[in-house]
């Protein structure tokens, strides 16, 4: 984080792809057991016939459905890390190579998305827990998922350079890309937890009968 150019220009390959997956279980997983038990704590001390606070969602799928989603997401996280890991490296290498060609291997983009990455989820999990406990206005979730992708786009555009040893605004034009699939998976998981969605009308009444 203090010095991204530095840490970067250094890439012994082959890449020890274990060890990145290492540090984003660690600072991702944490946050999400401490979200798993909180949910599970509120689901058993409920009471019988509650009912499901409204999201935005709800305009278009039912509230039962968007429950399950939303459940099924949340579970999903530990096998969503490498598959996220996989598919940013994937994306910012074959636009290193379409901008210009790449000098290292596709494990080293890999690598530079997967250590940008950590700090950013870190972040992503602890606002996990107030937007799955229904304490995240969808005004302020939208506004930290700003601030995320601005420090993703700008981390990894250097690292992208750094790696392949191109100049910083061609790393920050292909880093857009590998940005642009870390706003829409968050979103995608967060949409179901979200009260208010820009573009959607509001939806009415505090609770929706599940």
């Amino acid at each position: 984080m203090r010095h991204p150019v530095r840490s970067f220009r250094v890439c012994p390959e082959p890449i020890a792809h274990g060890r990145v997956m290492r540090l984003l279980a660690t600072v991702r997983l944490p946050a999400w057991l401490l979200l798993v038990v909180l949910l599970a704590v509120r689901h058993v001390t409920a009471m019988e016939g509650t009912g499901v606070p409204v999201r935005a969602i709800h305009v278009m799928v039912d509230p039962s459905l968007a429950r399950v989603l939303s459940l099924w997401i949340l579970l999903m996280v530990p096998v969503g890390l490498p598959l996220l890991y996989f598919n940013e490296g994937l994306v910012a290498h074959v636009w290193v190579a379409l901008t210009g060609g790449a000098s290292r291997s596709i494990g080293a983009s890999m690598r530079a998305c997967g250590y940008v990455l950590a700090p950013v989820l870190a972040v992503v999990g602890l606002v996990d827990i107030p937007l799955y406990l229904g304490y995240m206005p969808g005004i302020v979730y939208f506004g930290v998922l700003g601030a995320l992708a601005l420090v993703h786009w700008v981390l990894l555009g250097m690292a992208l350079a750094k790696t392949h040893q191109m100049g910083m605004l061609r790393g920050w034009l292909v880093a857009l890309q590998p940005t642009l699939v870390f706003v829409i998976v968050t979103l995608l998981r967060a949409l179901p937890e979200l009260t208010e969605i820009p573009g959607l009308p509001p939806v009415g009444g505090g609770y929706a009968i599940p």
